[in-house]
């Protein structure tokens, strides 16, 4: 295994390179003299914590990125790929935050307006399902197959079928129990369960 000077060297080179810089234009860039970076870049000292992670937030990697071996290409484009991650998920709890807050929004208008609220509890039964449903969408837009978006995809039959089972029970027709329209979902999961099957 290369020693650490040699490593931090490579890398530092590496990345420098993909950002299409000279010596002096990073010097010049980052605050220090085109001989540091030469004496960094052939391995002949290493620069300190500090000045690791200044390197490491100009190009876009971690500390570590730079102290450990393997290509400048590769570490960019994990770190990218965990930033673009990060990014994903905000956006999908935004989307689902967003569900709620128009629930709630429907229910803070009735109230305003005076209008009967008795029974508007059932606008956040609906909200669930909805929520699972926005929440599959995206994991499968940013995700393709993974395993959020089966779980997503069978939360959100289940509690699409309870919402509509309180819905018809409580508003609709209280003296009629429908528990057996749970017997349609199960045609449903096992769908969902062979679709992760599939190649």
């Amino acid at each position: 295994m290369a020693d650490l000077n040699e490593i931090v060297a490579n890398n530092l080179v590496t990345l420098r390179k993909n950002k299409h810089l000279t010596q002096q234009e990073l010097a010049e860039a980052i605050g220090y003299s085109d001989k540091s970076i030469s004496k960094w870049e052939l391995g002949k000292a290493i620069p300190t914590v500090d000045i690791l992670k200044e390197f490491a937030d100009f190009y876009g990697v971690t500390v570590d990125a730079l102290i450990t071996e393997g290509t400048g290409e590769e570490k960019v484009a994990q770190t990218a790929d965990n930033k673009n991650k990060n990014n994903q998920i905000i956006i999908t709890a935004m989307a689902d935050c967003f569900v709620w807050f128009t629930v709630a929004a429907i229910y803070l208008n009735a109230v305003i307006q005076k209008k009967d609220v008795n029974l508007m509890w059932i606008s956040f039964i609906w909200a669930i399902p909805v929520t699972f449903l926005v929440t599959a969408i995206l994991t499968r837009f940013f995700w393709k197959r993974c395993r959020s978006f089966y779980v997503s995809s069978s939360l959100f039959v289940w509690t699409l079928f309870m919402a509509f089972f309180l819905h018809y029970f409580y508003i609709v027709s209280p003296s009629q129990n429908l528990w057996f329209i749970f017997l349609a979902a199960v045609p449903i999961q096992i769908m969902i369960v062979l679709f992760t099957k599939l190649k």
